[in-house]
Protein backbone atom coordinates (compact mmCIF):
# COMPACT_ATOMS: atom_id res chain seq x y z
CA UNK A 1 0.00 0.00 0.00
CA UNK A 2 1.42 3.39 -1.07
CA UNK A 3 0.38 6.41 1.02
CA UNK A 4 0.45 9.83 -0.63
CA UNK A 5 0.33 12.97 1.50
CA UNK A 6 -0.95 16.11 -0.23
CA UNK A 7 0.10 19.67 0.73
CA UNK A 8 -3.12 20.20 2.74
CA UNK A 9 -2.42 17.05 4.79
CA UNK A 10 -4.94 14.87 2.94
CA UNK A 11 -3.74 11.29 2.61
CA UNK A 12 -4.51 9.06 -0.37
CA UNK A 13 -3.84 5.34 -0.54
CA UNK A 14 -3.03 3.23 -3.58
CA UNK A 15 -2.84 -0.56 -3.77
CA UNK A 16 -0.07 -0.34 -6.39
CA UNK A 17 2.57 2.29 -7.09
CA UNK A 18 0.73 5.15 -8.83
CA UNK A 19 2.00 7.61 -11.38
CA UNK A 20 1.74 11.29 -10.63
CA UNK A 21 -1.09 11.44 -13.18
CA UNK A 22 -2.99 8.71 -11.33
CA UNK A 23 -2.65 10.68 -8.09
CA UNK A 24 -3.96 13.79 -9.85
CA UNK A 25 -6.87 11.82 -11.35
CA UNK A 26 -7.83 10.46 -7.93
CA UNK A 27 -8.03 14.04 -6.69
CA UNK A 28 -10.11 15.11 -9.68
CA UNK A 29 -10.46 14.95 -13.46
CA UNK A 30 -9.89 18.69 -13.82
CA UNK A 31 -6.64 18.52 -11.91
CA UNK A 32 -5.49 15.55 -13.97
CA UNK A 33 -6.12 17.51 -17.16
CA UNK A 34 -4.18 20.50 -15.80
CA UNK A 35 -1.24 18.49 -14.42
CA UNK A 36 2.16 19.39 -15.85
CA UNK A 37 4.45 17.74 -13.32
CA UNK A 38 4.78 17.26 -9.58
CA UNK A 39 7.06 17.55 -6.64
CA UNK A 40 7.55 14.20 -4.91
CA UNK A 41 9.30 14.59 -1.58
CA UNK A 42 10.56 17.98 -2.85
CA UNK A 43 12.02 16.46 -6.04
CA UNK A 44 10.58 17.68 -9.37
CA UNK A 45 9.25 14.84 -11.53
CA UNK A 46 7.26 14.34 -14.76
CA UNK A 47 3.58 13.43 -14.71
CA UNK A 48 4.38 9.84 -15.72
CA UNK A 49 6.73 9.34 -12.74
CA UNK A 50 5.87 6.22 -10.73
CA UNK A 51 5.72 6.81 -6.98
CA UNK A 52 7.04 3.59 -5.47
CA UNK A 53 6.97 4.47 -1.78
CA UNK A 54 5.06 6.65 0.67
CA UNK A 55 5.64 10.28 -0.33
CA UNK A 56 4.58 13.88 -0.03
CA UNK A 57 3.22 14.95 -3.42
CA UNK A 58 2.41 18.40 -4.78
CA UNK A 59 0.79 18.47 -8.21
CA UNK A 60 2.09 21.30 -10.42
CA UNK A 61 -0.19 23.07 -12.91
CA UNK A 62 0.19 26.16 -15.09
CA UNK A 63 -1.19 28.21 -12.18
CA UNK A 64 1.92 27.46 -10.12
CA UNK A 65 5.06 29.58 -10.60
CA UNK A 66 6.99 26.35 -11.23
CA UNK A 67 4.38 25.40 -13.83
CA UNK A 68 5.09 28.47 -15.93
CA UNK A 69 8.79 27.62 -15.89
CA UNK A 70 7.98 24.05 -16.97
CA UNK A 71 5.87 25.34 -19.87
CA UNK A 72 8.66 27.68 -20.97
CA UNK A 73 11.29 24.94 -20.65
CA UNK A 74 9.19 22.45 -22.61
CA UNK A 75 8.41 25.09 -25.25
CA UNK A 76 12.12 25.70 -25.73
CA UNK A 77 12.65 21.97 -26.34
CA UNK A 78 9.67 21.91 -28.68
CA UNK A 79 11.20 24.80 -30.65
CA UNK A 80 14.51 22.94 -30.92
CA UNK A 81 12.76 19.79 -32.19
CA UNK A 82 10.84 21.75 -34.80
CA UNK A 83 13.94 23.59 -36.02
CA UNK A 84 15.99 20.39 -36.26
CA UNK A 85 13.22 18.67 -38.24
CA UNK A 86 12.87 21.54 -40.69
CA UNK A 87 16.54 22.53 -40.83
CA UNK A 88 18.59 19.39 -40.05
CA UNK A 89 21.92 21.19 -40.43
CA UNK A 90 21.01 23.79 -37.80
CA UNK A 91 23.10 23.41 -34.69
CA UNK A 92 21.30 23.78 -31.37
CA UNK A 93 23.17 25.87 -28.83
CA UNK A 94 21.38 26.90 -25.62
CA UNK A 95 17.72 27.47 -24.86
CA UNK A 96 17.11 28.65 -21.33
CA UNK A 97 13.97 30.00 -19.78
CA UNK A 98 14.11 33.65 -18.86
CA UNK A 99 11.99 35.96 -16.74
CA UNK A 100 9.39 36.61 -19.42
CA UNK A 101 9.71 33.61 -21.73
CA UNK A 102 12.49 31.56 -23.29
CA UNK A 103 14.88 31.68 -26.21
CA UNK A 104 17.08 29.35 -28.19
CA UNK A 105 20.33 30.05 -29.96
CA UNK A 106 20.90 28.24 -33.24
CA UNK A 107 23.92 28.15 -35.52
CA UNK A 108 22.71 28.03 -39.12
CA UNK A 109 24.21 29.06 -42.45
CA UNK A 110 21.73 31.93 -42.72
CA UNK A 111 19.33 33.93 -40.62
CA UNK A 112 15.82 32.58 -40.25
CA UNK A 113 13.28 34.49 -42.32
CA UNK A 114 9.72 35.42 -41.31
CA UNK A 115 8.58 32.57 -43.56
CA UNK A 116 10.91 30.17 -41.72
CA UNK A 117 9.43 31.31 -38.42
CA UNK A 118 5.92 30.58 -39.71
CA UNK A 119 7.03 27.09 -40.73
CA UNK A 120 8.69 26.54 -37.35
CA UNK A 121 5.54 27.66 -35.54
CA UNK A 122 3.38 25.35 -37.66
CA UNK A 123 5.74 22.41 -37.01
CA UNK A 124 5.63 23.12 -33.27
CA UNK A 125 1.83 22.96 -33.40
CA UNK A 126 1.99 19.66 -35.31
CA UNK A 127 4.32 18.20 -32.69
CA UNK A 128 1.99 19.28 -29.87
CA UNK A 129 -0.93 17.52 -31.57
CA UNK A 130 1.14 14.32 -31.78
CA UNK A 131 1.46 14.44 -27.97
CA UNK A 132 4.99 13.05 -28.00
CA UNK A 133 7.25 13.44 -24.97
CA UNK A 134 9.48 16.48 -25.35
Amino acid sequence: MIKITLPDGTKLQFEEAPTVMQVAAKIGAGLAKATLAASVDDTPVNSDFIIEQDAAVKIITAKDPAGLDIIRHSSAHLLAHAVKQLFPTAQVAIGPTIENGFYYDFAFERSFTPEDLEKISARMQELVKKDIPI
